[in-house]
């Protein structure tokens, strides 16, 4: 066995769960990372997280964990308002940075996580990292490849009813029962939990938005979970519009309500579509071979063409049955990274352009106009 990567985990909610753990306990994934540290406040989650995925400490204390644990990276997998402040944390610290998406809720935020990580010269993977994985990469390829002629316009989004209604939520462990009244709070919502991946996707295939503007609400004001009230204050139904620049134009949205056939991500130019159906490209909609990956044009013989796609990085053996095999692969990237010293891309340049596209967009909306965007990836 080469070097492992000695890791903390903090924020051992549902993703942690249902995913990061599952995956890190595999065989393989423990070839190159060594399980060192899991750190969670609720009381009893880290201990019981600890043994059940054999980590060798657990803590309540993130403060605690940087100073006592002996790790190189740290994996932050906690809700979304956290995650600056625990950024900083870890890289003032000298420790590489995996966080979850969104990376931050501002560019002020923003901007100073991507400047401590070139001070310190370290690792910052920011999830999510759409442009590792099928199909965004052929999609991409597909665009420069010039089968769709001038690019118009793109739209993607996502929509679900709600994490109050996931399964996982129902149980009465110290494990499964995670409060999800964060997403409904400031820092929350469908955009910088869902659509996030969707800009990226959308970043990454067309390249920087210039302008953006917006609608946005809140359309039920009230939700439940178990025998919990709680009063939705963050906006969960949204609309951005993007400016790419010479006349190519976007549409990202989110939305905590039922969805439906929508693409999950669509390009039209002036000779031909592409559209990806389902999650990643599967899922409902998807055509027979299950790429689910579809191009249309005018300049393809048979005029139609459906992509065959690679599987994802990563996903081999057990952890094609275990969820979340995405934030597995950028976990993984991350980790490859930082052993062979190489910039990882998902980059906090990247994440720091979606986050101020975020940002301006819910300003647009409140103020009514179009703002511009400063920064690129």
């Amino acid at each position: 066995m080469g070097r492992r990567v000695k890791v903390g985990l903090v924020g051992l909610g549902s993703l942690a769960q249902r995913g990061i753990l599952p995956h890190t306990f595999q065989d393989d994934a423990r070839e190159k990372i060594e399980p060192v540290a899991v750190c969670d406040n609720v009381p009893g989650r880290a201990e019981a997280t600890a043994e059940k995925w054999k980590w060798r400490e657990a803590y309540t204390d993130y403060d605690e964990m940087l100073e006592r644990a002996d790790v190189e990276a740290v994996l932050i997998a906690t809700p979304i308002p956290l995650h600056y402040r625990q950024v900083m944390a870890a890289l003032q610290a000298g420790k590489h940075v995996y966080v979850q998406k969104s990376m931050t809720t501002t560019l002020a935020e923003a901007d100073d996580v991507v400047r401590a990580a070139r001070t310190k010269g370290l690792k910052l993977c920011s999830s999510p990292g759409e442009m590792l994985r099928p199909p965004w990469p052929q999609i991409k390829q597909v665009v420069k490849d010039g089968l769709l002629g001038r690019v118009y316009w793109a739209i993607a989004g996502m929509q679900s009813s709600g994490h109050e209604n996931e399964a996982f939520r129902r149980e009465d462990d110290v494990l499964s029962s995670v409060d999800p009244t964060w997403y409904y709070r400031p820092g929350g919502g469908p955009i910088y939990d869902m659509t996030v991946y969707c800009l990226h996707e959308l970043t990454g295939i067309l390249g920087p938005v210039k302008r953006v503007s917006a609608m946005s609400g809140i359309g039920l004001p009230v939700r439940h979970w178990k025998d919990k009230t709680i009063d939705v204050e963050m906006d969960d139904n949204t609309i951005i519009s993007l400016d790419f620049g010479d006349s190519t134009f976007g549409v990202a949205f989110g939305a905590n309500c039922r969805g439906g056939i929508l693409p999950r991500l669509a390009i039209f130019g002036s000779d031909g579509t592409v559209q990806a159906s389902g999650p990643r490209g599967r899922g409902a909609g998807a055509t027979r071979s299950g790429s689910g990956v579809v191009v249309s044009s005018t300049r393809l013989d048979g005029g139609e063409l459906e992509l065959e796609l690679p599987e994802m990085p990563y996903r081999v053996g057990p952890h094609r049955e275990i969820g979340e095999a995405h934030g597995y692969a950028d976990v993984m990237h991350l980790i490859d990274c930082i052993l062979e010293d190489r910039d990882p891309i998902p980059s906090g340049e990247h994440a720091r352009h979606v986050v101020e596209i975020i940002e301006k967009g819910y300003q647009a909306a409140r103020e009514h106009r179009t703002l511009e965007i400063s920064t690129t990836l």
